[in-house]
């Protein structure tokens, strides 16, 4: 029969030990501007990011009214969409996309249309 003995200080640190999770390190992919050419000769900048984890991809939206915006992608039913809910929405499916603005009245609008990849 073989028996251990351990201090209790040991045994606490070999059960920590044992507890301790996986040192992870994320990084952000991506960040390369592509620029769109919208309707009425806009310019929309947009550049795509991503966790290393896959577990966040986001959108920053350079808009040629001077305002940019960090969006978070979201749920859709078809194409990409990025929003932060509550001002503006980027939209994308293949090299086309839109940015959608809310209104006063809470209904979002077109800011910028036909928006193409260059």
């Amino acid at each position: 029969m073989i028996f251990l003995r351990f201090s209790l200080p040991g045994a606490l640190l070999l059960g920590l030990a044992g507890c301790a999770p996986a040192p992870h390190t994320l990084t952000v992919t991506g960040g390369e501007p592509i620029a769109y050419q919208c309707a009425n000769d806009q310019k929309v900048q947009v550049s795509y990011f991503g966790l290393s984890d896959d577990s966040l991809n986001f959108v920053k939206l350079a808009l040629p009214n001077g305002k940019d915006y960090t969006l978070p992608q979201v749920v859709s039913a078809s194409g990409v969409r990025y929003t932060d809910d509550h001002e503006v929405v980027w939209w994308n499916k293949g090299k086309e996309g839109f940015v959608e603005q809310r209104a006063e009245d809470g209904k979002w609008q077109s800011l910028y249309a036909e928006c193409t990849q260059q």
